[in-house]
């Protein structure tokens, strides 16, 4: 049985860390879609206010109406200014986490690496020794005959 990887509650540690770090950034890629959904909710619905407006110019005016019209797309632009700026420092925290999550990762791989390299280490001592051990059993046995006994 290979000796326990000396490092192994560090390579745990990081991990650990890599699978949080991954449920962080799909938190935040669930985020974006949604903001994104927002905003494309949010832009059909500027687009409605708009054609509403539009329809309201025609024919006989209704002042009221319009003034209404133009106050609901005035807020509905101001929401859509906002959502976009939530978005954009979205995508900001996004690639901080997708780098820090590399990162992360890099270092994991690093130690797994490690302890690949020990556990080769140790067979290829571990294969030595059995062949040396074996050779010997050889050689005993072959002096053993040689000599008559």
């Amino acid at each position: 049985m290979a000796p326990k990887f000396s490092l192994q509650a560090v390579l745990d540690f990081r991990h650990n860390r890599v699978e949080g770090l991954e449920m962080e950034y799909g938190k935040l890629q669930d985020a974006r879609q949604q903001g994104l959904t927002m905003q494309a909710e949010t832009s059909q619905f500027l687009g409605q206010l708009y054609n509403q407006l539009q329809e309201s110019q025609n024919g006989e005016l209704d002042l009221f109406v319009i003034q209404h019209l133009r106050s609901d797309i005035s807020s509905t632009q101001e929401r859509l200014a906002q959502i976009s700026a939530a978005l954009a420092l979205l995508e900001e925290k996004i690639e901080a986490k997708r780098l820090e999550m590399i990162a992360a990762r890099q270092s994991e791989e690093t130690l797994n690496t490690l302890k690949d390299k020990e556990q080769t280490r140790w067979l290829a001592e571990r294969t030595r020794a059995e062949n040396s051990q074996q050779d010997d059993t050889y050689i005993s046995q072959a002096f053993r005959r040689s000599i008559g006994v």
